[in-house]
């Protein structure tokens, strides 16, 4: 019977087959680094927006923009509201909530009183006659634009 083993054929190379194994292994630990890498780094940051709903008020006098979520730490001195007109020319310059009253028309309606920070609940009353329908309004707090849409 015939040997299936040859005793006649060389195998590779000692230093040829160190090579290998080095680059087989510095191959295997850049994949696992890069699959593990994605996974180390972790979520980005707090998510920056704030959710708000735009509706007529029953007697159609004022706009009601309610805050159904915010980031949290937003200040009432520091985040502001501006509209626009619907060709986009400016209505209301950037002002702070705390700043809306009577002469621009809006006005802050707060959840809690002694609150700092925009709670979610916090109203903003805009004079429907100053503010007409497709007017244009963003929110930001100075760095970020938290929310934008129209009034409709």
């Amino acid at each position: 019977m015939k040997s299936i083993i040859r005793k006649d054929e060389a195998a590779v190379s000692p230093v040829i087959a160190t090579i290998l194994m080095v680059a087989i292994t510095v191959v295997l630990a850049a994949v696992l680094y890069v699959m593990v890498s994605g996974l180390i780094t972790g979520p980005g940051g707090t998510p920056q927006a704030m959710g708000v709903s735009v509706q007529p008020s029953s007697d159609g006098s004022n706009w009601i923009v309610l805050v159904l979520s915010t980031p949290t730490g937003k200040l009432y001195t520091s985040t502001t509201l501006a509209i626009f007109h619907g060709d986009g020319t400016s209505n209301m310059t950037a002002t702070a909530f705390a700043s809306l009253g009577a002469a621009n028309g809006c006005s802050l309606s707060k959840v809690s009183t002694t609150a700092t920070a925009i709670q979610v609940g916090d109203r903003v009353l805009c004079k429907t006659t100053w503010y007409v329908n497709g007017s244009q309004y963003q929110i930001s707090d100075g760095t970020t634009l938290l929310a934008t849409g129209k009034f409709h």
